[in-house]
């Protein structure tokens, strides 16, 4: 399992939400190239960048556009306001490793074609079409559990069992406080990554851990 570190980004700056709630924001005075480069010493091979102001239905900033280029050694996932396969494989061709959003889910047939390597499925779990989703080439999920993200209170497990249980390979996000927290999903079958914002933006897993490098450097 790799821990993936979470950056959510707003007018270009660093940003947290309280169960995904615009109005519960906690800005950050890092830089995100600052932040990058913390976490690329530290080990980090995969990061979850977050367009918030894209997601939110505001022009996209683009000022993240540069990461790939500017760190040749760490993967790059995107998600946030990923609306139509155009803006799909404009940020592929940024050289992004994959894209994370709900457009396989709501029109899969838009992205037919398009490698499912490169497509991570964020799931809305009031739904029931994850093994039809699965059938047609798609194998990598985000299970977010909003009612626990950003408390810092443990991640749900739940979802994230059903989800791997129909064959996807999982990122579960959501309440991750401590190293701690990967233990039961490493337990899950299927569950390949975990994904953390706050915990690591407030050192409640200090990048100075002996144990976090192993984690970061795993395979999603």
């Amino acid at each position: 399992m790799q821990l993936i570190p979470s950056l959510d980004l707003l007018r270009g700056r660093l940003v947290r939400l309280r169960h995904g709630d615009p109005d519960q924001a906690t800005f950050y005075d890092l830089t995100p190239e600052g932040w990058i480069r913390q976490l690329a010493e530290a080990g980090a091979r995969r990061i979850h960048l977050v367009d918030l102001d894209g997601a939110f239905g505001q022009p996209r900033q683009g000022r993240f556009s540069h990461f790939p280029a500017l760190f040749p050694g760490i993967r790059f996932q995107l998600g946030g306001g990923l609306r139509d396969r155009a803006a799909i494989e404009e940020v592929l061709a940024l050289g992004f490793d994959a894209v994370v959003g709900t457009l396989a889910v709501e029109q899969p047939a838009l992205l037919r074609g398009l490698p499912g390597g490169k497509i991570v499925l964020a799931l809305d779990m009031k739904g029931e079409r994850i093994e039809a989703l699965r059938a047609l080439g798609f194998d990598r999920a985000l299970v977010t559990d909003v009612s626990r993200d950003g408390t810092l209170e443990g991640p749900g497990l739940e979802a994230v069992a059903r989800v791997a249980e129909a064959g996807f390979r999982v990122q579960a996000s959501g309440g991750f406080k401590a190293l701690s927290d990967l233990d039961a999903l490493s337990r899950i079958s299927g569950v390949v990554g975990a994904i953390s914002g706050k915990a690591l933006m407030e050192g409640h897993i200090p990048l100075e851990d002996p144990r976090l490098r192993a984690v970061l450097e795993g395979v999603a």
